[in-house]
């Protein structure tokens, strides 16, 4: 005979409580989510698309080809005329990144200043990591990077944003 006991959401705030804040769950993603901004964009803001299609050059091509490197610096040096369509699209996505960068402070400063709004914004952050899982891209396991960066959002970013989110939406 099996015995089974009920659990009551009391009994799981004890648990979270002695174990756990679930403020943690909230604040340690976005704090990382901050910090990250902070960084990726003012790098993506200063050095440009030079930088980015360097780098897009230097995980697409074959590390054992030294003639590919010249290739791809003259590659990157024909975007350098401002009228090429690049310059529109890494326009836009700058666009996108800046909007970004304004809307995660001003989430995490209205989150601070008052509670009730934290659940929504977990719930945001957890719609964006799975739109960031069901990328092209995202399951190449062949690309350590990717691999990483998939994992850290499977093992970090879902069990904490997602986990505060439903735990204040279905057990507080």
């Amino acid at each position: 005979r099996v015995h089974t006991k009920n659990v009551s959401v009391e009994s799981i705030n004890n648990i979270m409580g002695s174990m756990l804040s679930t403020e943690t769950l909230f604040w340690a993603p976005l704090g990382m989510d901050l910090l990250l901004l902070a960084t990726t964009y003012s790098y993506c803001r200063f050095s440009g698309l030079e930088w980015y299609l360097k780098s897009v050059n230097q995980h697409s091509s074959d590390p054992s080809s030294n003639s590919k490197k010249d290739d791809d610096d003259n590659h990157v040096n024909s975007f350098n005329d401002e009228k090429h369509p690049i310059h529109s699209v890494w326009d836009l996505a700058m666009i996108a990144y800046s909007a970004y960068g304004c809307l995660l402070p001003w989430a995490a400063y209205v989150c601070y200043y008052d509670a009730s709004h934290r659940t929504s914004c977990a719930w945001a952050m957890t719609m964006l990591m799975f739109h960031k899982m069901m990328s092209k891209g995202a399951w190449n396991w062949e690309d350590a990077g990717q691999k990483s960066k998939i994992m850290t959002v499977i093992v970090f970013y879902l069990p904490t944003y997602g986990g505060y989110a439903v735990y204040n939406t279905f057990f507080k």
